[in-house]
């Protein structure tokens, strides 16, 4: 039986089944917090899973033998994967590779033929492949049953798993290292329940997990990648081009392209069996163009450090800043108006178009509000752009200015803030409703979408949105979020 060592110098021979995409993709049945997400999303990218018609992921369907084997050799033995027979169909190739690493000995040899691929595997059986795959520990111990040092004292198997006695006992040296590495989990009841179907996102779950410990033997380590540069549609924006990369190494750590930053919320790193890699980057806005080129002649010398703070293009830049300030206050020290009154000297009323929806069809309105004055022409701008997007979002209620209190924190006291569809862009934390009642983008025409034109063009413009601004991401599940919020400042 073969013990995998992913030696490198057979990485360079893989032909990757597709230019995999860096950045985190949206799927309409796997969403960001579904406990799978990454290991599938990352899968995904390295052309070791494929999606399924109409561009979910399906977590919850059942692989067969014929798709987990194929996952394997693309995975952990491409080459000869590649270099398999093809068969007489597409699961033949999978199946052949996987003869010749010697995977289907012993009771897989029993569950699997060639008339069979299209059989689902089960919990154990994937945990048996996945066993023979595991790197083995330095130590020199050539026997599988011992060895493992990812864990093994805190976790059991034998107590933990509430149905151990019950797991066939030629499995059980595979489900005890899986677990114990924590590769596996049990169940909600505690049992393995290793006869259950295996389905795509726990088979990919498991199989990342082993990927994760092979990658950790060869961390460091030199391999050769081609990269493919996309923008957020995926059009190249400049030719592919090969890279010496490290075993480890993220893909932000590339070279940077001019004009462009590295759109990746997740930060991916290379894996043992990256080939090719297409990253995806996005386009800076004219601000942050004048940023670069303002780093330039901050390090050149031909701009001094006062000079450099007292650039527009802070003015279109995300959160905080001393040019902001200076700009709203007249002094970069002061945050806040010290008194209605002062607030009220400083506000004017604007008037913006909006789409709004009269007896189910879109129809063109205005809506008038109170601003600062000194952002007046901006959020004018911003309304028009949206009003011209063809996504035409609709608005029923909007809301500036708003003096709080003297001792409110948030920018409605600066005239900086400005809410939109408050009811349907509730304000939540941690999964409790404090303001509105509900957020549903994608089904309520009044939700704002996180990728939708209204965020994006507010951003453009140097705004935040407080559905992602204080959280990891726009997920209502957890964490604080204010969905109808834009701010100036970032509060």
């Amino acid at each position: 039986m073969k013990k995998f060592t992913a030696a490198l110098a057979g990485v360079t021979l893989f032909t990757a089944v597709a230019a995999p995409l860096a950045a985190a993709a949206s799927y309409p049945d796997l969403s960001e917090s579904h406990w799978a997400y990454q290991d599938m999303d990352r899968a995904k990218s390295l052309g070791i899973l494929s999606g399924v018609p109409g561009g979910g992921m399906d977590p919850s369907g059942v692989l067969t033998w014929g798709q987990y084997l194929t996952m394997l050799g693309r995975t952990f033995y491409r080459a000869d994967y590649e270099a398999a027979p093809a068969g007489t169909s597409w699961d033949h190739q999978g199946y052949y590779a996987a003869v010749q690493e010697g995977l289907l000995t012993g009771s897989a040899a029993q569950s699997v033929r060639l008339d069979t691929l299209n059989q689902p595997i089960n919990r154990q059986e994937a945990a048996q492949l996945l066993y023979q795959l595991m790197p083995q520990e330095e130590s020199g111990y050539d026997d599988w049953d011992y060895g493992w040092g990812w864990g093994g004292s805190s976790r059991q198997a034998e107590t933990d798993l509430t149905d151990w006695y019950s797991i066939p006992q030629e499995y059980q040296p595979a489900v005890k290292a899986l677990y114990e590495a924590r590769i596996i989990n049990g169940t909600a009841d505690g049992s393995f329940n290793g006869e259950k179907e295996l389905a795509r996102a726990d088979g990919t779950v498991m199989l990342m997990g082993v990927l994760e410990k092979v990658d950790e033997e060869h961390q460091g380590e030199t391999i050769q990648v081609t990269i493919h540069p996309v923008n957020a549609s995926g059009n190249p924006i400049q030719a592919a081009y090969t890279a010496q990369v490290r075993v480890g190494q993220s893909y932000s750590s590339l070279d940077e392209i001019y004009g462009y930053d590295y759109d990746d919320e997740y930060f991916y790193t290379f894996s043992s069996v990256s080939t090719d890699a297409t990253i995806q980057y996005r386009k800076l806005s004219g601000a942050e163009l004048a940023m670069q080129e303002a780093d330039r002649k901050l390090q050149e010398g031909t701009m001094t450090l006062e000079e450099y703070y007292a650039q527009d293009f802070w003015l279109a830049l995300p959160g905080e800043n001393d040019r902001k300030l200076q700009l709203l206050f007249g002094d970069s020290a002061i945050r806040r108006f010290a008194d209605q009154a002062t607030a009220k000297t400083h506000m004017t009323t604007i008037t913006v178009p909006v789409w709004k929806i009269s007896n189910g069809k879109k129809v063109s309105s205005t809506f008038s509000f109170s601003i600062h004055a000194a952002i007046a022409e901006d959020v004018k701008e911003i309304f028009t752009e949206i009003y011209n997007d063809p996504e035409q979002f609709p608005m029923h209620d909007l809301g500036g200015y708003s003096w709080r209190g003297d001792t409110a924190t948030g920018e409605h006291n600066c005239g900086t803030a400005i809410d939109i569809n408050a009811n349907e862009n509730y304000q939540i934390r941690d999964g409790q409703v404090l303001v509105g009642s509900l957020w549903q983008p994608g089904s309520n025409p009044y939700s704002i979408s996180p990728d939708g034109s209204v965020v994006r063009i507010f951003e453009e413009h140097g705004w935040s949105w407080g559905g992602d601004a204080w959280a990891y991401d726009s997920d209502a599940s957890s964490g604080y979020h204010d969905y109808m919020h834009f701010s100036y400042m970032g509060m």
